[in-house]
């Protein structure tokens, strides 16, 4: 097994896989699941996407908070709200096209920001590999629905 796994934290990296489930439950529904229940499929699968926006913002806001070195700075504390905000702008969105790629854009920019801190030693190496990992995972289920609602199934949200 890769090294850099084994160094997270067991129930980190439990913790964390279970947290796909919701993002790909969806999926199967879409892709095998009565047409008539995508909507509320959609419908669930960003809402969780946004709560765990605001999750990944809340990380930095609870860094800056930590009294140390990377204490709360302006920008630190900025970004660590955006993420919030992204989330909630994107389920104001009426198109479920602008709102499932608006969805990968925030979630890539939310680990580059997090691979950058991890860099500069704000958060252990193996927050990084997590990150990645999950991110890789979020990423895909986004795609899989956005394949999904080109499909044959009407999908709607």
């Amino acid at each position: 097994m890769n090294t850099a796994i084994v160094a997270i934290p067991k129930p980190a990296l439990i913790l964390g896989l279970l947290g796909l489930i919701p993002f790909f439950a969806p999926v199967v529904t879409l892709w095998n699941g009565d047409p008539m229940l995508a909507g509320g499929a959609l419908s669930l699968q960003f809402g969780y996407a946004a709560v765990i926006l605001s999750f990944l913002g809340g990380v930095h806001w609870g860094r800056a908070l930590a009294g140390d070195r990377y204490g709360p700075t302006g920008p630190r504390l900025l970004w660590s709200v955006v993420p919030s905000l992204l989330g909630w702008v994107l389920l104001l969105t009426p198109d479920m096209v602008v709102i499932l790629i608006g969805f990968v854009i925030a979630f890539a920019l939310a680990f580059l920001v997090d691979i950058k801190a991890v860099k500069a030693g704000m958060f252990p190496v193996w927050y990084g590999t997590l990150r990645k990992i999950l991110t890789i995972g979020v990423l895909a289920a986004l795609l899989l629905t956005l394949a999904a609602s080109f499909s044959a199934v009407p999908v709607g949200a």
